[in-house]
């Protein structure tokens, strides 16, 4: 195996990348389950105390550049299962572990890689259908939800009702985030906002280790068009340079060199602003977009409305919006209480609540007008984490938002029994199911086993 690291070439890095995937994951597994043991962490901002498994994993790093590589391969699976999951970091980072070192046993012993690995995916895709008919539905059980949301803070009851009273305002299709309190206390307040799903357009943006974008009173800017040339963005960066405010823009589209060149300027300092694009598809494009300025106060830059951002005579500090604070990761955006006028924005809601009154609406569009709904009419709530100390502080929020990251996934799907029980249970009846075995074929077995 040949590696690519820094412009250097490093041979035979095989068993250095395996025995780099062993020993992060073999620091991960302390953690797995009710009875796993906290980590404590060195940084220079001072010691951290975690229990889960994504975070322990970023806080790994090796000398050796191929036992690195192969630390970042759990690190980047065990963030991927957190985002999505809010759970099972642990278990994903022992599976990998698994399949890594026992995939290049079968390689060594003269298996066929493609059909290894075809073999791999059929028996990933039998465990996810299996876990699927064994899980139990959650829907909006509120007792269900509070038993997640306690075992995924590792059996923290206090927890378990914090996520519970915070779905009690919002509704459990609601949005529900957490955020670090100056305080002792630990509370629950809803204010307005709206989720987009889409994240940033680069992870340059980003302000905090965890990849968010946190801006504070940022203004917003609504473009519905792609943004093209640098050449477009003069005025906006003239105008709002001489501010020193932080911005987000939404846009359609933006080309590479745009990109880069607003990346460029945040990196040394110049600007402070985060870039998504691309929210929503068609005419569902439009009307979100339409909803993020009225949402915010800005004006809608699109041709339609006679607005160009290259326009060199327009105000354009008068055409964007405000908002409270913006917190923009990879994959979603939330806006907190943008400054639109609240009249403007009850006439929306009043237009959207007669849309969905039509009953010829079809299900699709039935739909998209309750998420748009929601988004302007819903509250967003924030359950403020306080502690004694700023490391208690850090530990508790991240474990309820791992909490509410749980209970989501369990409204949406269900949940099954954790600690790696269902795969054990899983891995037992797959030996039972012939039909699954008569459909592979050579080394297919082997990567399956």
């Amino acid at each position: 195996c040949s590696i690519m690291s820094e412009g250097k070439i490093i041979l035979n890095g095989n068993e250095k990348v395996i025995e780099g995937v062993v020993k992060t994951a073999n620091t991960i597994k302390t953690t797995l389950g009710p009875a796993g043991q906290a980590v404590a962490i060195y940084n220079d901002l001072g010691p951290e105390v975690s229990r889960d498994g994504a975070t322990v994993a970023k806080s790994i790093a090796y000398s050796d550049e191929a036992m690195n590589l192969g630390s970042q391969l759990v690190r980047s699976a065990a963030s991927l299962s957190e985002s999505l999951s809010g759970d099972g970091t642990s278990t994903c980072s022992i599976l990998i572990k698994e399949l890594v070192t026992k995939g290049q046993k079968a390689v060594q012993t003269g298996s066929n890689v493609n059909e290894l690995k075809a073999g791999m995916i059929k028996a990933g895709k039998w465990m996810t259908e299996y876990i699927k008919s064994k899980s139990t539905a959650i829907g909006g059980d509120l007792e269900k939800i509070r038993k997640v949301a306690t075992i995924s803070a590792n059996n923290d009851p206090e927890i378990g009702d914090l996520v519970v009273k915070g779905f009690e305002e919002v509704g459990v299709n609601g949005i529900l985030t957490a955020e670090n309190s100056s305080g002792l206390e630990t509370t629950i307040k809803v204010t307005t906002g709206m989720k987009l799903s889409r994240g940033w357009a680069s992870p340059n943006y980003a302000t905090e280790d965890d990849g968010k974008c946190i801006m504070e009173n940022p203004y917003i800017i609504v473009i519905g068009e792609k943004l093209s040339s640098v050449n477009q963005m003069i005025p906006i960066l003239e105008t709002l340079s001489k501010t020193g405010e932080p911005f987000l823009i939404v846009c359609d589209d933006i080309d590479e060199s745009v990109n880069t060149m607003l990346v460029f300027n945040v990196m040394r300092g110049a600007v402070r602003c985060c870039v998504v694009k691309g929210v929503d598809y068609g005419d569902s494009r439009k009307n979100v977009m339409a909803d993020i300025a009225i949402a915010t106060g800005a004006q809608y830059y699109t041709q339609e409305n006679g607005l160009s951002v290259g326009n060199q005579s327009i105000n354009h500090l008068v055409n964007f919006g405000r908002a409270k604070k913006v917190v923009v990761s990879r994959d979603d955006t939330i806006i907190y209480e943008g400054q639109g006028d609240p009249e403007a924005i009850e006439s929306r809601i009043d237009i959207l609540k007669n849309r969905l009154s039509d009953p010829k609406l079809s299900e699709y569009d039935k739909s998209k007008f309750e998420s748009r709904l929601a988004n302007l009419a819903g509250g967003i709530g924030i359950i403020s984490v306080g502690g004694a100390s700023e490391v208690e502080v850090n530990n508790k929020k991240q474990t309820v938002e791992d909490a509410i990251l749980a209970s989501k996934s369990a409204i949406a799907e269900g949940c099954a029994p954790g600690g790696g029980y269902i795969y054990l249970r899983g891995s037992i009846d797959v030996e039972k199911d012939t039909t699954f075995w008569k459909g592979l074929q050579g080394d297919e077995t082997e990567g399956a086993k």
